[in-house]
């Protein structure tokens, strides 16, 4: 039976582009911002819980990353959450290769709202986290408040 749900809508979508050894920069930039961004939201409420470190070892098997695009996203999620991550330097790198709006916008999206779910509660510092980088990435603002819960 096929899993369903967001961790299984990006591993469809994205799973096939990463299990070459050798990454290309776009792949390397997807999968730097994405892992550094949910280790940052990991960290936003002051506490990385277990369930959230789960949830990003679920994406990178997910993903099926290969050994260097594995090793690329647990660096970048331990940096995104020793803290002092800069958010938007990280999204500026992010948009300087895939436009708002688009798709790996919505992926990444996507992945960090079921990050933030993962504990069983959204506190308030994670939803300003989110709405924050949600309208970076050109997700409307009222939609973006109902994805979020808010």
């Amino acid at each position: 039976m096929a899993e369903t749900g967001p961790f299984s809508w990006i591993s469809d979508t994205l799973g096939g582009l990463f299990k070459q050894e050798q990454l290309d920069p776009k792949e390397e930039i997807f999968i730097s911002v994405l892992f550094a961004l949910l280790g940052s939201l990991a960290r936003a409420d002051g506490v990385v819980t277990a369930e959230e470190a789960a949830h990003g070892e679920e994406l990178i098997d997910r993903m099926q990353l290969s050994k260097a695009g594995r090793k690329l996203a647990f660096t970048n999620f331990e940096r995104g959450r020793s803290g002092g991550l800069n958010v938007e330097a990280e999204l500026n790198r992010f948009l300087a290769v895939f436009r708002q709006s688009s798709t790996h916008s919505e992926q990444l999206i996507e992945a960090l709202l079921t990050l933030a779910r993962a504990d069983g509660r959204m506190r308030i510092p994670e939803k300003s986290w989110l709405t924050r980088v949600g309208t970076r990435l050109g997700i409307d603002a009222d939609i973006l408040k109902q994805r979020i819960g808010n």
